[in-house]
Formats: C-alpha cells, sequence, structure tokens
C-alpha cells in the first residue's frame, strides 16, 4: 500500500510539473516584434566581422574578451536598450550601460562612422 501512494504521489507531482512547465520562451529576435525585440540602426553597414550573423551571436563576447572590441565600439552602432540588453537579461549576462559613445554620427546625415 506504501508503494502505491508513493507512486501516486509522484505521478502527481510529474504531472503537476508538466502541467505547468512553460511550452516555449520568448527569446530575443533581430527584427523581431514585442518587448524582447532587438532593433539596430539600418543607417549603419553591418561591419565585415557581424557576418556570418549567427556566429557573431555566439562568439562576439569571445572578441570582447580578447580586447579585440571594447564596449564603446559596441555602442558606436548599439542602442543597449534595444540591441544588447535584451539578449544580454536573456542569457543572464550583465547589462551594458548606455554611454552615448558616438551614435550621434549617422550615415543617414552624410557622416560616416
Amino acid at each position: 500500500m506504501r508503494k502505491l501512494a508513493l507512486t501516486l504521489a509522484i505521478l502527481g507531482v510529474a504531472a503537476l510539473i508538466v502541467a505547468f512547465y512553460p511550452a516555449t520562451v520568448e527569446r530575443p529576435v533581430k527584427d523581431g516584434s514585442g518587448p524582447l525585440a532587438v532593433v539596430i540602426d539600418y543607417s549603419f553597414t553591418a561591419p565585415e566581422y557581424h557576418s556570418p550573423l549567427d556566429y557573431w551571436k555566439v562568439h562576439h563576447m569571445d572578441l570582447v574578451n580578447r580586447g579585440d572590441l571594447i564596449q564603446e565600439d559596441c555602442l558606436f552602432c548599439h542602442e543597449p536598450a534595444t540591441s544588447c540588453n535584451n539578449c544580454h537579461n536573456y542569457v543572464g549576462a550583465d547589462p551594458i550601460a548606455d554611454c552615448n559613445c558616438g551614435r550621434n554620427y549617422r550615415i543617414s546625415e552624410g557622416t560616416t562612422p
């Protein structure tokens, strides 16, 4: 009788876990919509080292850790609130502080970065 009660309790807990476990978790998507959309200013041409984008998404922190890039390099084109911190919050990385490091230069204004 004890084994039957334990088995039913375990099955009950498992059923609750399956029933209340989220089926999908929204993730940041470039050019997506909603609060996690990653928005990049299209007045800038993507640098060569951003290609292919899938490689960049995985390895950009390696370049930062090696010292090939500094945060100010990223903030030249990216606005933390709409492009950096959506992903950083999703993966649990420290958020990027906005320093307005050069985003005043826009190709559409006739000034090249």
